[in-house]
């Protein structure tokens, strides 16, 4: 792992792993990292791929405010300072709303843009409606102690989602006060306003959603998909909000026939 600095002396922590073409991979919300390294394993051999840590998460500065803006600079800032000028860009989660945003301000910048399990209209929502709905279940926990026992609400695949979720904690345990400034972060930003938020791209697009997603179910994002004007959805049979660990082989199959049909589209 290795740092720089990008706007404001904001340090990111990330890694750089394969060679070929850039894929660049965003994390979502209270993530890190080790959320994304089992795909960076099945990508590399094709693909140099880097996978960093959101600011304020993980390993990167943690300051005590900042905005999807800053998201978006820093994803311009690393990618710059790494000698990057076009690159693959796949977002899991909040990392989706990062990637959709950095393409309408630097389409130049991205060749393809996969979306995994992302709700472009409303990324906070979600997950404060499905705590409610079980609020008996996890009250007096934290809230990364709560996600353990969502677990089965969120996924399909429990067992793969737990050991995944143990591994992100292993690298790095998100505080109370650090996810509270993370997700104020994304509900500053107008997410109500889909003129806003979901413009109009025709950067090559692949939307993955897992059936059994309760953060993101597919009536959400049939709202927003007349945005892409060059786009392809597919609904994984046995996935929740993790599709790329709930299903990998299916993953990385789908994703390389997208990228390989989108080869010559943009460049």
């Amino acid at each position: 792992m290795k740092k720089l600095v990008t706007n404001c002396n904001n340090e990111i922590a990330y890694i750089r792993e394969g060679q070929g073409f850039p894929i660049i991979l965003i994390h979502g919300l209270d993530g890190n990292m080790a959320s994304l390294f089992s795909l960076k394993e099945g990508l590399k051999q094709h693909y140099e791929v880097i996978v960093y840590d959101v600011r304020g998460h993980g390993k990167s500065s943690k300051p005590n405010s900042f905005n999807l803006e800053d998201h978006v600079e820093d994803l311009k800032g690393l990618m710059t300072k790494l000698d990057i000028s076009t690159a693959h860009i796949i977002g899991h989660d909040m990392g989706g709303l990062v990637a959709k945003h950095f393409s309408d301000r630097y389409n130049s910048m991205v060749k393809t843009l996969t979306l995994i399990a992302c709700n472009l209209i409303d990324s906070v929502h979600g997950l404060n409606k499905l705590m409610i709905e079980h609020q008996d279940e996890i009250e007096g926990f934290d809230k990364s102690e709560s996600l353990i026992l969502l677990l089965p609400y969120m996924y399909q695949a429990e067992d793969k989602a737990k050991r995944w979720f143990q591994n992100q904690l292993i690298y790095s345990r998100q505080s109370a006060e650090d996810s509270a400034v993370a997700t104020r972060a994304l509900m500053e930003f107008p997410v109500f306003n889909k003129d806003v938020v979901i413009k109009n791209t025709d950067t090559p697009t692949l939307i993955i959603n897992g059936k059994y997603d309760p953060l993101v179910p597919i009536e959400v994002i049939e709202k927003y998909h007349y945005a892409f004007t060059s786009l392809q959805m597919i609904e994984f049979e046995h996935s929740g909000h993790a599709p790329h660990i709930e299903e990998p082989k299916h993953f990385l199959d789908v994703y390389s026939d997208f990228i390989n049909t989108t080869e010559y589209q943009k460049y």
